[in-house]
């Protein structure tokens, strides 16, 4: 019922529709209506309520629906399928499953809350409700074990994308952290984990989950994330996540088929923050330093040495010597 009477008021958002006429249209009595409404309203859709007049759905309204999404997505889309969850675990985890019992290339599940999120190396990625975007992806793509970093390097540069074309005045000011971590004012907004599901008997990847958590509007974070955390927006929110899920969501599938598209490595270059810059990073279990060089056509971090030598990491933890260097 509560989906029914959402329905309503989004085909006419910004007006009033009186109780009695909802009511009249779904065959159900005003205290139902006036039920589904409270609910809809304890999950964060701004509705009004005015005696006389009835109920409002107000025009900017962010709650992350699969209709929403749908919506959002262009006719030509390569995402097959769309589920979203008001709370889960993990949506990675939850994509995985989804993974192993057949579900198709282009699934995609979004979440208003994740409980558990993950990032790499068994980091926590801090999830509240109604402030952030928590999807993953599955993917089935045709690819090489030495391509697949270049999954999340795709990620990356849907999501800076993304947010430029939404929210113009931000073109410029996003940088990636190699090789996961997007960054805005100095702090972290986003985070990606990419995992690969293989096949028990093969031993091959039969599919890729990627997963991706934005800090849309948070305000506050707890723990160690208080100290680099940020958000996209710090006041007002100018566009909803149904539409930034579903232009990320598009972007992914777009570059999936196409890793080698010279224009993505070239995007994830001009937006890093680490090249130019010395580093500290891991070998082993060895403290290294060094300096960034640039990315190499396969997503790889190409470091000289502190004894001049030139290498390449593929994965790790890497942070800058000087932190406060991260892009403004």
């Amino acid at each position: 019922m509560k989906t029914k009477i959402l329905s309503v008021l989004e085909s006419q958002k910004g007006t009033y529709i009186s109780g009695e006429k909802i009511a009249e249209s779904l065959g159900v009595s005003r205290a139902a209506v006036w039920k589904s409404v409270d609910t809809l309203r304890k999950e964060g859709h701004k509705i009004k309520a005015v005696t006389n007049k009835g109920y409002m759905l107000e025009n900017f309204s962010d709650v992350l629906t699969a209709k929403g999404i749908r919506e959002n997505l262009p006719n030509d889309t390569k995402i097959s399928r769309v589920i979203c969850l008001g709370e889960i675990d993990s949506t990675n985890n939850y994509a995985k499953k989804l993974a192993l019992n057949g579900e198709p290339h282009g699934t995609l599940i979004a979440a208003n809350h994740q409980l558990s999120g993950r990032g790499r190396h068994g980091h926590s990625f801090e999830s509240p409700a109604g402030t952030g975007l928590y999807m993953s992806l599955i993917l089935r793509p045709d690819i090489l074990s030495d391509k697949f970093q270049m999954i999340t390097v795709a990620d990356a540069v849907a999501v800076c994308l993304s947010v430029e074309e939404l929210c113009p005045e931000l073109k410029g000011s996003l940088g990636i952290k190699w090789v996961n971590d997007i960054y805005l004012r100095g702090r972290k907004i986003a985070g990606i984990l990419t995992e690969a599901v293989t096949g028990f008997e093969s031993g091959e990847i039969e599919s890729i989950i990627t997963g991706i958590g934005i800090n849309v509007s948070t305000k506050k974070f707890g723990g160690d994330a208080s100290e680099i955390a940020g958000a996209i927006f710090n006041d007002d929110v100018s566009f909803g996540r149904d539409e930034l899920c579903a232009k990320v969501a598009d972007y992914i599938m777009k570059f999936a088929e196409n890793l080698d598209d010279p224009s993505i490595i070239k995007a994830y270059r001009e937006r890093s923050i680490l090249t130019g810059h010395d580093i500290t990073y891991m070998k082993g279990n060895e403290k290294c330093c060094g300096h960034a060089e640039g990315i190499d056509d396969n997503g790889g971090l190409v470091i000289r040495s502190e004894a001049g030598e030139i290498e390449t990491l593929r994965s790790g933890e890497v942070f800058m010597i000087r932190t406060e260097e991260v892009r403004q």
